[in-house]
């Protein structure tokens, strides 16, 4: 090869070298800075179905990394030991009935209600075959997830529904979530217990009798709530606001592309069967809505349920007392709910 020629090759191969390790350092330092702008935030969630649905489908579809949020998500058994890990400062936010932030309030701790995504019940009361109504249950075992937790206190409300006294009629073992209460009937440890709506197509298989279908109930209640503490709202407002409008957008996927919210309840059931995938999607989808604001009529059943814990301070209790609304009502000023 002529000297000219072999310079010219070097000179090719030099600029090619150097040109694609520009273009590599640019992108290391985009994607460097990228990482570095997201806020890291520590999410506890209790519950099975809804509430992992709602955080796992924007984690999936890369909506929390657009709003700028780089989540850790954290399953806790239940909504008391979720509101004790956030007052301990393991969590900078949690998710689970509104009961459990409201009875936090009552006794004195500074969380509060930031947005509510469910208003309508996504549960069901199932009971053992030879259990065809809830006042058969009266002398029999039932359970839920722990004491004081939302599947506690929305029990007690389907008991009293039927004139059975909670603490008299029934006895309560605490035994964890859904599926651990479901197998607890199929093996006849317990005759009933509030299960989510995602189990039911199973527990019909098993031959258990659902005894009371909460999601076609009028009554409303504060079912999927997102809570911080006070101090937390005040310091880090826009993160609260980045999360609500992770959540909010993947809740309109999820009621909008069907496939894409099937795909999200098979991997946190772990199931293909059809009837549950298409059950859990119609009804979750349902019950679910964009614009996170609970209800004063919600707020008010919760109230009821929490009577019995202490009546003085909930006589004198208002809507206020619970939420802090601040980050959904700068986001409704800003037109994101439109």
């Amino acid at each position: 090869m002529k000297p000219f020629i072999r310079t010219r090759w070097v000179l090719f191969w030099q600029f090619t070298f150097l040109v694609s390790w520009a273009g590599f350092c640019c992108l290391l330092y985009f994607t460097t800075a990228q990482a570095q702008q997201l806020t890291k935030v520590k999410i506890g969630y209790s519950g099975t179905g809804n509430t992992q649905y709602i955080l796992e489908l924007p984690r999936r579809q890369g909506v929390f990394r657009k709003n700028g949020l780089d989540p850790e998500i954290v399953y806790v058994t239940s909504g008391s030991l979720l509101s004790q890990a956030l007052i301990a400062g393991n969590f900078d936010v949690a998710l689970t009935r509104g009961t459990t932030p409201m009875l936090g309030r009552l006794r004195g701790s500074e969380q509060y209600i930031v947005a509510n995504y469910s208003n309508h019940f996504n549960d069901v009361f199932l009971a053992a075959p030879e259990i065809t109504s809830v006042k058969q249950l009266k002398g029999k075992r039932i359970a839920v997830s722990r004491f004081g937790s939302g599947s506690h206190i929305l029990t007690n409300l389907v008991l009293k529904q039927a004139g059975l006294d909670p603490q008299k009629d029934v006895t309560v073992l605490q035994i964890g979530n859904s599926a651990t209460r479901l197998a607890a009937i199929v093996t006849r440890s317990i005759e009933g217990a509030l299960i989510s709506i995602d189990f039911v197509p199973r527990a019909r298989r098993e031959g258990l009798h659902v005894l009371v279908d909460l999601t076609e109930s009028k009554v409303e209640y504060p079912v999927l709530s997102f809570f911080m503490m006070s101090q937390a709202i005040e310091n880090n407002r826009r993160t609260a606001k980045a999360l609500i409008k992770s959540i909010s957008e993947g809740v309109r996927i999820f009621q909008t592309d069907t496939a894409a919210a099937k795909a999200v309840i098979k991997a946190a059931l772990r199931t293909d069967d059809p009837e549950t995938l298409e059950l859990t999607a119609a009804r979750v989808g349902k019950s679910l809505v964009y614009k996170p604001v609970p209800t004063a009529a919600a707020m008010q059943t919760a109230l009821d349920e929490l009577r019995a814990i202490d009546p003085a301070k909930v006589q004198t209790a208002k809507f206020d007392d619970f939420v802090d609304l601040r980050a959904v009502r700068e986001l409704e000023q800003e037109g994101f709910f439109k």
